[in-house]
């Protein structure tokens, strides 16, 4: 059960277990590239379809970060998100990366108004995911992997 067999981008710093990252999105093509996205990363990705879910499913699993989209059926990711927060437990401090098609001048204090903590717009670049995910667990990929002196920040994609 060893993560190190596709580490050829990432350097060899993973070597302890692969980050947990959840992602919320009703839209299945969005989250089957999302999940490809986390994956090509290195990281282990579960994925539930509404805001309602993640509120249930991050009450049971500690995530080292959330991927949530905003506008989706039975609960939106603000809703879930302040459910989340307020909630207190496993995943009250966990990173919330909002992942939405709303990208105009208002939608991204929304989003930090809901409690999130970071926005990417769709279409989803792949870079800008993958950047987003290293700014937000970084503190954890370092306790995970024991060492945590093999931050290069000169650039390492």
């Amino acid at each position: 059960a060893q993560q190190g067999g596709k580490g050829g981008d990432a350097g060899g710093e993973e070597a302890g277990p692969a980050l947990q990252i959840l992602i919320v999105e009703d839209h299945w093509a969005n989250r089957k590239l999302l999940e490809s996205m986390v994956r090509q990363r290195g990281c282990q990705a579960e994925c539930v379809e509404n805001g309602l879910e993640a509120v249930n499913i991050t009450a049971a699993r500690q995530y080292d970060l959330i991927l949530m989209d905003c506008n989706m059926p039975v609960m939106d990711g603000w809703q879930a998100t302040e459910r989340i927060r307020q909630r207190g437990g496993l995943n009250y401090r966990t990173p919330i990366v909002a992942v939405t098609a709303n990208a105009m001048k208002g939608d991204r204090e929304k989003c930090l108004a809901a409690g999130m903590d970071d926005y990417v717009s769709k279409p989803v670049d792949r870079r800008l995911l993958h950047e987003a995910i290293a700014k937000w667990t970084q503190s954890r990929a370092a306790t995970l992997g024991g060492s945590s002196g093999g931050s290069s920040s000169g650039g390492g994609s």
